[in-house]
């Protein structure tokens, strides 16, 4: 008997990509997590029961944690399937025949004509299976399961540690800082922490997590602060992450240059199969209807003249064949491979070279890809001036230096009121563990000359107090004694000094002076706030994240000691504030974007941004780089999912910025664009619409279906239209990548799963190495060209 009262359907209701509003409405219209909990027969405190059986019937039910992993193909496949073509096609048929009349013609050196053709095919056989399987072997670890990963669950009152696999619907799951989330699952009451789900959903910010304010926790994410306690929802194929990686089982279309080679082969043997029949009948017509023939009309010299003249048809057709093709095609393909790694273009499908060259529109993710997926302060306001050249920290750290004094309250506003590090590599950058915003300021404090972890264990000693950041709050204060660092604090014997730092508009308001550049304090008027207000303002039309770090001094009638420092006290503390600095933080472009972008536009490659991102955000952003235009069109996800087909099409010209996107829009633009992999029948649209009247809502529902999309575009032979490039780094952005003509993800910063379903990888994560790659794909279409 069932120990739940809910099923799959509806826990998908609750689960939805880029529908956070609507999946807390309907959570509370459950009861909250306490009400689910009751469904799924889950006890928050001691966990699932600890028996086998209870949990195999909950694995059957809501499914195993765990994809099966794809079918990695043999050399023999890529050879077999190699032969696949067309143009391989006609020449195997072609060689065959002379090489049997060749045989019977000149028993000696007849066979030799017929056996190069099949050499050549053979050849090219041979090296493209072997460039395939190469980089199949290269690929196939992104595939493996992870076996050995264990997770901590709460089950039958105590701890365990499982296998990821063995994770299932209705588990307690036990997560710290740095872990990575093996299922959908929500947090339990009492419990929250900070999440990065810029991988799946392409928001660069973390977002704080607890049960009463967005309690969803997604798969393959990362606990980046705090701890948690979540309650799992969704497993496998039924999460998230699960749901993306099933939608990259589609059927490859073929490539321009295959298309256009398969017209060339369909045309050669159509017409040289024709003139080759003609000339044959002409031949036997002309000796059978001559005055005189020669030799005379007989069955023993007809069938000598229909020799002859089958013979002389056959060549007519190996002739016309240009057998050299196939191998011309794939030795430039596999040169320009090895030319394209040197410009950091890893090229996984020999025809991805080709396909790129002939690229019309390209769709880019933003962060990671555009971006650094680095926060770093741009902008910053101090001393009543602002400062920074909106690209690199180090501008802001040059005005900082010159003010000695404000800097060092500034540092330690910065270093004390964080709990992230900076991790630097051995090229220059760095990555942060824990929240990127926190590790922005721990860059700028680097950048004036400070060591963030040497201010922490200074002041280790003398910290009374932390008031610790919460999405209500948004703001972490720290209180630290100031004085003697060995003395006890008392009121008449030591002062302490108040740091904070958290969101623009909470911290100003509870300010009322500033930090001039000696280092006094001094009281705004109203036209200073006016001022700051405006500074703030044109910060956030930047789209850059507002933070402000202050301080106070508490004397003598505040006590610092550590009574009476309750959490609850922390308004108490934070009024009278003095802003130290108002910084503007922002994900920056990589360096050669701005010029990567007016290349493509110049080369007649439309770009577009599509993101997870703030609509305000990724309009900032695709204006800097160039991306949107005057005249474009920005939409937001919600809005994209309300159109038609039909509608869509009509926008399709002048949408540049696609914003709070999910999975699903991103292949549906892919799809439109290019028409690929559209339901080419009822049955299939039925199956991709489950529920739906086709009747009714054929002509409604996106991405529509293949009939009336050839209705309304222009088509390439096998009826695709535009050729579709993706960029992208994120587990979020497989679907596109897996669903374009060719898909690019980013080597250094690219998840795994974005890593398989591309054809290039860009191994420097530079955009500007795709105008690289469209230079190359044009290269090797102008050289088949010059050989024809």
């Amino acid at each position: 008997m069932a120990r739940w009262s809910i099923d799959q359907v509806a826990l998908d209701a609750i689960n939805e990509d880029q529908m956070d509003v609507q999946n807390a409405e309907a959570l509370a219209g459950l009861g909250g997590v306490e009400g689910l909990s009751e469904m799924l027969g889950t006890d928050l405190k001691e966990g699932l029961e600890a028996d086998a059986a209870a949990l195999a019937e909950r694995r059957a039910a809501f499914g195993s944690n765990e994809m099966p992993p794809p079918e990695a193909k043999t050399w023999l496949d890529l050879f077999i399937d190699s032969f696949d073509d067309a143009t391989l096609i006609v020449l195997i048929v072609s060689a065959i025949v002379s090489l049997g009349v060749g045989l019977y013609e000149d028993p000696a050196k007849g066979w030799i004509e017929g056996a190069a053709i099949l050499a050549a095919v053979l050849i090219v056989a041979i090296v493209t299976a072997c460039n395939d399987y190469s980089k199949e072997l290269q690929f196939r670890k992104l595939n493996a399961v992870k076996d050995d990963v264990e997770v901590k669950v709460q089950r039958g009152g105590g701890q365990q540690e499982v296998n990821v696999k063995d994770v299932v619907v209705g588990d307690v799951i036990l997560l710290e800082s740095g872990d990575k989330i093996p299922a959908d699952a929500v947090v339990c009451p009492g419990s929250s922490c900070t999440c990065d789900e810029s991988s799946l959903t392409g928001e660069p910010e973390e977002r704080p997590k607890s049960a009463h304010s967005d309690p969803f926790l997604l798969s393959g994410c990362q606990v980046t602060d705090g701890s948690a306690r979540a309650m799992a929802i969704a497993v496998g194929r039924n999460s998230r992450w699960g749901r993306i990686k099933a939608s990259l089982a589609v059927e490859s279309a073929d490539t321009p240059l295959q298309e256009k080679l398969e017209v060339m082969a369909n045309t050669i043997g159509m017409y040289g199969g024709a003139m080759a029949a003609i000339t044959a009948v002409v031949m036997v017509s002309m000796w059978y209807c001559s005055a005189n023939p020669e030799p005379p009309i007989s069955w023993e010299n007809g069938f000598e003249v229909a020799l002859e003249a089958f013979i002389l048809a056959v060549t007519i057709v190996v002739v016309a064949v240009p057998e050299g093709l196939p191998l011309a095609v794939t030795i430039s393909l596999a040169y320009s491979t090895t030319k394209m790694m040197k410009d950091n273009n890893l090229i996984r499908q020999l025809a991805a070279c080709e396909t790129m060259g002939n690229a019309t529109s390209i769709c880019s993710d933003k962060t990671g890809t555009l971006t650094q997926n680095r926060m770093t302060v741009v902008h910053a306001w101090a001393a009543g001036g602002t400062m920074g050249d909106g690209e690199a920290a180090e501008s802001v750290a040059g005005v900082l230096q010159r003010m000695p004094s404000l800097t060092d309250l500034l540092v330690k506003g910065m270093c004390l009121n964080s709990t992230a590090q900076i991790r630097h590599n051995g090229d220059g950058s760095f990555k942060t563990v824990g929240s990127t915003t926190e590790g922005a300021m721990l860059h700028l404090a680097q950048c004036v000359g400070s060591d963030y972890a040497a201010v922490r264990a200074e002041a280790s000693e003398r910290i009374m107090k932390v008031f610790g950041f919460s999405s209500a709050r948004k703001r972490m204060s720290t209180i630290v004694r100031l004085g003697n660092a060995g003395g006890r604090a008392t009121r008449s014997s030591s002062q302490g000094r108040l740091y904070v730092k958290g969101a623009s508009e909470i911290v100003l308001e509870r300010s009322d002076a500033y930090t001039d550049a000696s280092g006094a304090a001094k009281k705004f008027t109203a036209k200073d706030l006016a001022e700051l207000r405006r500074v703030i303002a044109s910060f956030e039309e930047q789209a850059l994240r507002v933070v402000i770090v202050a301080h106070r001094d508490l004397n003598g009638s505040t006590p610092v000691t550590g009574s009476g420092l309750a959490t609850e006290a922390a308004d108490e503390y934070e009024q009278g504030l003095c802003v130290d600095a108002v910084l503007g933080i922002l994900d920056p472009l990589r360096p050669d974007v701005t010029e990567a972008v007016a290349t493509c536009k110049a080369s007649g490659i439309s770009v577009r941004m599509v993101t997870g991102d703030s609509k305000n955000t990724a309009i900032a952003i695709a204006k800097k780089c160039g991306i949107l235009s005057e005249g474009g069109l920005a939409m937001e996800g919600r809005d994209f999912r309300r159109l038609t087909p039909a509608q869509l099409d009509d926008v399709i010209p002048r949408l540049q910025v696609l914003a709070r996107s999910s999975p699903q829009d991103k292949l549906i633009l892919v799809t439109r664009l290019n028409g690929a992999n559209l339901p080419a029948s009822r049955e299939e649209w039925e199956e991709a619409h489950p529920g739906r009247d086709w009747d009714k809502e054929n002509l409604k529902l996106l991405p529509g279906h293949r009939a009336e999309w050839e209705a309304n575009h222009g088509m390439r032979p096998n009826g695709v239209g535009e050729v579709v490039g993706v960029t992208g780094d994120g587990t979020n952005d497989a679907p596109a990548l897996k669903g374009a003509d060719v898909g690019l993800s980013m080597g250094l910063s690219g998840t795994d799963v974005a890593k398989d379903a591309s054809d290039i990888i860009i191994m420097d994560d530079n955009f500007s190495s795709i105008v690289k790659a469209v230079l190359w794909g044009r290269t090797v279409f102008d050289n088949i060209r010059k050989f024809l």
